[in-house]
């Protein structure tokens, strides 16, 4: 039996070691052999229903007193209960300390004394809410529980995975909500890799807790039928997420680190052909247990790892080239694209507001009022930084109003950028336009960001406020808010292509040569065969030279561009498109 107590470092996507994980007991699933559809899953149920949990949050700890000189004094006692968040500390945390979310790309870091995550909440992957958020074995079981994003997490609430037509609700690059195909609202849904993850975690709780009653509320997505649990639906899309995103090697180090917490196993990620068995092509047989596949084996081939593809900055920087570099994604070829970018038209500003300090609004002319929630005038309150205020104190709301710029006409948008304010955990900023009516509803995060929103024709006036304000006990919600910009126009950036591009690319590196002027930015990005975009990478072409990082990968396959046509440089040798040699 394979025993993966760690994971080598591979950039941010690795896990800290596993100094107590615990392997698959021998003969755990013995009585498995021979069962079939409600019976092999009532079996699973009676195995993995028991064990321990951690209590729900933080660790809990005494808090004595004693007197000293007349005065009471106040000091932590003994350590009483780990909670959740030392299990995600064991189960979700990467060798570098940071906290892995597949709710979001926002870099966190587990405290050094443990302790909840700011920006993150302790989040269901099935909604407690679907049995009525009882706090019982599965309100606290860590094989669900996930360190979540807390925008998304707020976004995600109690819907459903989906299969969407849209992501217009949210798209962060890891997280997704909009308009499913089948439930006619909206619902959630992830990158490829983490499919199975939540797929996997359905059933787990589908099993374990196999007899729980599910609230009626939910009974497009679950019924109270202890054998499937879920509705065809909700079926067919776990089996979807299940088939696209095997068992990965994340999830065999976070089930070793739960189980050694809990004492249970998932034997769905175990043995991911248990899916089929119970749910999918493989109901009416009995099963084998020695002919399945085992995911904690020597013998399972690993899933190559998909994560984001990466590109890196540039090297060798020059008027004339530059070296691109990208994440070894073990693939056969690479798509490289680099291109401009060509802009047309205009935008004519309405309003700008470009920071603030402690006693006027940095902003143009007379256009701009800060207001109560009533609409009254205001005096500014906490200030968060030199450039941003909050939107509200802990008790009163405010709000930005642009006013007096006559009507908005077609095309006009507003940029703002704000984020959840320092200390609170969460928020949401309401875009208001005439009579207060809302237009949009923005969650924030705690990374600053800019957020454009279209403006209705004919719209007169318009306010930034935040949703609600909220308690200290459950975290207040207010707004840092930085700037605002209100335009118009037909403004239009497109991507061009250079010449050559996109190339195809046999390494983790190529040279790319292509005259451009001081200073005009040029970009690059890379597609891994079969897999998603990577992230943009901006290059200045200069007169001086970066670092010299050229691997024996970028040698091989160096592209050059001459009078139009592009050459490519093997072996020393020049060859151009076609296969012809070229002589520089």
């Amino acid at each position: 039996m394979k025993s993966l107590k760690f994971l080598c470092s591979i950039l941010l996507f690795s896990y800290t070691a596993y100094l107590y994980a615990e392997d698959m007991p021998m003969g755990y699933y013995n009585a498995i052999q021979d069962t079939q559809d409600s019976v092999l899953k009532a079996t699973l149920h009676q195995i993995i229903k028991g064990g321990e949990r951690l209590q729900y949050g933080p660790n809990e700890y005494h808090t004595t007193t004693k007197v000293e000189n007349g005065d009471t004094i106040w000091r932590p006692g003994d350590f009483e209960a780990y909670g959740t968040w030392h299990g995600f500390q064991l189960a979700d945390q990467l060798s570098n300390g940071c906290v892995w979310d597949m709710y979001s790309t926002t870099k966190r870091y587990f405290p050094i004394q443990g302790g909840s995550v700011a920006g993150m909440n302790i989040e269901h992957c099935l909604p407690k809410s679907w049995w009525g958020g009882t706090e019982n074995d599965a309100y606290k079981d860590l094989y669900h529980l996930n360190p979540a994003d807390q925008a998304a997490n707020n976004n995600k609430s109690n819907f459903p995975p989906g299969i969407l037509n849209d992501s217009n609700k949210v798209n962060n690059g890891i997280f997704f909500m909009g308009q499913d195909s089948q439930w006619g609202g909206l619902a959630f849904s992830v990158i490829d890799e983490y499919k199975g993850d939540f797929a996997r975690a359905y059933f787990y709780v589908a099993t374990a807790y196999h007899d729980m009653q599910w609230d009626a509320t939910y009974s497009k997505y679950v019924t109270n039928d202890s054998y499937l649990t879920f509705t065809p639906h909700l079926v067919e899309v776990l089996l979807l997420w299940h088939r696209i995103d095997p068992v990965s090697e994340k999830e065999i180090n976070r089930l070793d680190a739960i189980s050694s917490i809990q004492h249970n196993r998932n034997p769905f990620i175990e043995y991911p052909e248990l899916v089929e068995y119970i749910w999918g092509n493989m109901q009416g047989h009995a099963v084998e247990l020695s002919r399945l596949q085992c995911a904690t084996s020597d013998q399972y081939a690993l899933p190559i790892d998909t994560i984001n593809p990466i590109a890196f900055p540039a090297t060798e920087v020059t008027q004339h080239s530059f070296v691109a570099h990208w994440k070894d994604q073990a693939r056969v070829s690479y798509e490289l694209q680099v291109f401009t970018l060509q802009e047309s038209g205009h935008n004519d500003t309405l309003i700008t507001m470009h920071g603030f300090n402690k006693d006027i609004v940095i902003a143009s002319g007379d256009k701009i009022q800060w207001l109560k929630e009533d609409g009254t005038s205001a005096q500014y309150r906490q200030m968060d930084g030199t450039h941003a205020t909050c939107l509200s104190s802990t008790t009163e709301k405010r709000q930005i109003r642009f006013t007096n710029f006559g009507y908005a006409p077609a095309n006009t948008y507003l940029t703002v950028k704000c984020c959840v304010y320092k200390g609170d955990e969460t928020a949401d900023l309401l875009v208001r336009g005439n009579n207060d009516q809302v237009l949009y509803t923005q969650p924030l995060t705690l990374d600053e960001k800019y957020y454009t929103f279209a403006i209705p024709e004919g719209t007169t006036t318009i306010s930034m406020i935040q949703k609600e304000i909220g308690t200290k006990a459950k975290g207040y919600h207010r707004i840092s808010f930085q700037q605002a910009y209100l335009y118009h126009g037909d403004y239009i950036c497109q991507e061009v292509d250079i010449s050559g591009s996109p190339f195809t690319v046999y390494g983790i590196s190529c040279s790319v040569k292509h005259t451009l002027s001081i200073g005009t930015p040029i970009y690059y990005r890379v597609v891994p065969q079969g897999l998603r975009t990577s992230n943009i990478v901006t290059v200045y072409p200069e007169l001086s030279t970066g670092v010299a990082n050229m691997d024996t990968h970028s040698k091989k396959n160096e592209k050059i561009i001459q009078n139009g046509q592009l050459f490519i440089l093997q072996d020393s040798k020049k060859y151009n498109v076609l296969g012809q040699p070229y002589d520089k």
